[in-house]
């Protein structure tokens, strides 16, 4: 067991795969220490369709916009604040921001809370756990803004009168229950590998 060395090297075939490899006299065993899951894959897809959506429908419209558009809206989803058609671009790129710092956090492991007690294996299963939910709220807020691009410009085009009422609270409802939903699953995980 002494002999026994593990040395972390990045899989050159496949970037999203870590990997060890386990030298024990002279044999070289590999193994996945975490692979990308499929549902990790889906949501990344649908995050960058989000962001191409929301910047291909901003040219399309950006000719057709007046010069003074919604930049705000208040609680009850009426607009309260105005600005130059340029504020349209405001939310494409923060999402576009939002998705690089939230992509390059998922991919280190340090950046994530683990308890102080919590063992290597569970540490992996809660860095999995972590990466999807972090995936999953980027999609959320993607998706959010892409919703809020279109309905201001509806609103600056003159074919909605506001946001509407519920959009805010059905976001918020969304990104809550994501939260509880981790939560739980993040405590099951260290109830069941005790």
């Amino acid at each position: 067991m002494s002999n026994r060395i593990l040395q972390l090297r990045l899989n050159e075939t496949q970037q999203t795969v870590n990997t060890y490899e386990n030298i024990d006299n002279g044999k070289t065993e590999v193994f996945s220490v975490e692979k990308k899951k499929k549902i990790e894959n889906v949501l990344l897809t649908l995050s960058i369709i989000g962001l191409s959506a929301m910047f291909i429908y901003v040219i399309f419209i950006w000719e057709h916009l007046p010069d003074t558009i919604p930049r705000h809206f208040n609680f009850k989803g009426e607009p309260d604040g105005f600005g130059g058609k340029g504020f349209i671009l405001v939310l494409p790129f923060t999402g576009l921001g939002i998705f690089v710092l939230t992509t390059l956090l998922s991919r280190i492991p340090d950046a994530f809370y683990y308890q102080y007690n919590a063992t290597k294996e569970q540490k992996k299963l809660l860095y999995n756990q972590g990466r999807i939910f972090i995936r999953l709220l980027q999609a959320e807020v993607v998706y959010f803004f892409l919703f809020g691009v279109w309905r201001t410009a509806q609103v600056a085009l003159g074919k909605a009168d506001g946001l509407g009422v519920f959009p805010l609270y059905i976001f918020l409802i969304v990104i809550l229950g994501t939260s509880i939903y981790f939560a739980f699953r993040t405590n099951k995980v260290l109830k069941e590998t005790r």
